[in-house]
């Protein structure tokens, strides 16, 4: 069928292999045990993926709008195993909680504060403190006789 409906993918879930029919195992049995519980499948519990799963299967698949090939592939997977506990889907995923969460000031850099009136007061004077120093100097030769 066409208009399926998707569903978002979810990486972390990790998703059993395609099984189809004719195939056995452990795998048919959990598959048989997940229709059961959902109500699709009232066959024996034997692991043998035979006609009773495949039309377990194919209903599931047409009462969520999947194609009903009968084939268990990952977005029927996906479907069966959000459709029985979708809260045990939801509670894999951690949300933070107070104890989680940690609080870390963010440190601004703080402006120095502007000098002191008096400190710009003597930094002006330098300059003028040098200059007067320098004309005291060159005086001073000046007098002394060059000998």
């Amino acid at each position: 069928m066409s208009g399926a409906r998707s569903l978002p993918t979810i990486p972390w879930l990790p998703l059993p292999p395609t099984l189809a029919p004719r195939d056995e195992g452990e795998l048919v049995r959990q598959l048989q045990m997940a229709l059961a519980q959902g109500g699709w499948y009232q066959g024996a519990i034997d692991g043998r993926f035979g006609a009773n799963t495949t039309q377990a299967v194919q209903a599931f698949q047409q009462q969520r709008n999947l194609p009903d090939h009968g084939i268990v592939d990952s977005t029927t997977w996906q479907h069966l195993l959000i459709s029985l506990e979708p809260q045990g889907i939801w509670a894999t995923i951690p949300f933070p909680t107070a104890e989680m969460i940690t609080f870390t000031p963010l440190l601004v850099a703080q402006p120095t504060p502007p000098p002191s009136p008096l400190w710009l007061l003597l930094m002006a004077l330098i300059p003028l403190m040098g200059g007067g120093l320098t004309y005291l100097q060159h005086r001073w030769q000046s007098r002394k006789p060059q000998g």
